[in-house]
């Protein structure tokens, strides 16, 4: 009887939905052996939805140094003695430039307690030292084994359905934010049910939309995305999020304006302003102005101690001669490090 019951319940739901989405065709297993257009609170596509809506701490890692939480907006840093207000994630690209702009590379960024930091389920506590921070900062996973889905991004708004098993009570639920997703399916109790209005749309790492129509397609999107890009989980901040081959494309690609050179204490930027570095496919690297060549020099790539290197060789400009770390490749910017505060910023100059 009771099994009968079940079978009623949601076949009434089975109506529900379709009366509401006539394009949804395929269905996910719910406690019994046929394929349903509903999503149980127990179900691998429940807890996928969970993982892909719940907060990524990654971003402000250059603040706190871990993944696995974020620092609530706004609050105060001190980044080598210089006072930010951070107020969005805009603002942490502030601590970036004046870490650029110091000589010294042992950066440091003090945070002005008291803080309320946010965890991936939402949750949240405040901290009042920085004791307190790195305790739990100890307690996230290091290397990217966290739950969270980073790789592919929900299309806001979508619209859920929800059914109560018990009384049959429906509901429509207009979603618009991860936060307000994960709750839904964190929430999701074993006497409830969720059905998603199909079509939506997810956005993959590298901007590509992909528009999902079913309860299979979207179980798979998830699955897929799991391992589709380095989701920079490392609780370090400037890491290679780039491979060896990757940079070798970035610098081939276009010519290198020099925008910045610091060496031995001193900066030498305004004399090298002028100056343009292309690198070719023989190995062979040209310093030039923007009207003739100067010299060729000598460049390859290598890997040390998991940081990706750029090995620079000109006879007559030590300024540029050494092995050094690229720290930093941006759409247009690349940064170059070696110890006691020597760096090089080269802008790349497609336009040339």
């Amino acid at each position: 009887m009771k099994k009968l019951i079940g079978n009623m319940m949601r076949a009434a739901l089975l109506v529900f939905v379709l009366g509401l989405s006539s394009c949804q065709e395929e269905y996910e297993e719910v406690g019994g052996g046929d394929e349903e257009q509903t999503i149980a609170a127990q179900s691998d596509t429940a807890a996928l939805v969970e993982k892909m809506a719940s907060l990524d701490g990654s971003f402000d890692n250059i603040v706190d140094g871990a993944s696995c939480f974020a620092v609530k907006f706004p609050y105060t840093v001190n980044a080598n003695g210089v006072e930010i207000n951070i107020d969005s994630t805009n603002d942490l690209e502030k601590i970036y430039d004046v870490f650029d702009a110091t000589i010294d590379v042992n950066n440091i960024v003090e945070i002005v307690f008291p803080i309320t930091i946010t965890f991936s389920d939402y949750t949240q506590i405040t901290i009042q030292n920085k004791e307190e921070l790195l305790s739990m900062a100890r307690e996230c996973i290091e290397g990217g084994d966290d739950d969270d889905i980073e790789c592919v991004d929900f299309v806001y708004p979508i619209t859920l359905f929800t059914f109560v098993i018990d009384t049959e009570q429906t509901a429509q639920i207009e979603v618009k934010n991860d936060k307000e997703m994960f709750q839904a399916f964190s929430e999701l109790e074993e006497n409830r049910l969720i059905s998603i209005q199909y079509p939506i749309t997810v956005v993959k790492y590298d901007g590509t939309e992909v528009v999902v129509t079913s309860n299979t397609e979207f179980k798979a999107t998830l699955e897929m995305a799991r391992n589709m890009c380095d989701e920079d989980d490392d609780n370090d901040f400037n890491d290679n999020d780039f491979s060896e081959e990757e940079l070798v494309e970035y610098l081939m690609a276009c010519p290198m304006q020099v925008k910045q050179v610091i060496r031995d204490q001193m900066d030498n930027s305004e004399q090298y302003l002028e100056h343009l570095m292309t690198f070719r496919a023989d190995g062979s690297v040209v310093l030039s102005t923007f009207t003739a060549d100067v010299i060729v020099g000598a460049w390859n790539t290598g890997m040390s101690n998991g940081a990706v290197m750029l090995n620079l060789e000109f006879e007559n400009f030590t300024d540029f001669t050494s092995e050094w770390q690229v720290y930093k490749l941006e759409e247009d910017l690349i940064k170059l490090y070696i110890d006691d505060g020597n760096k090089i910023i080269l802008e790349k100059r497609c336009d040339i």
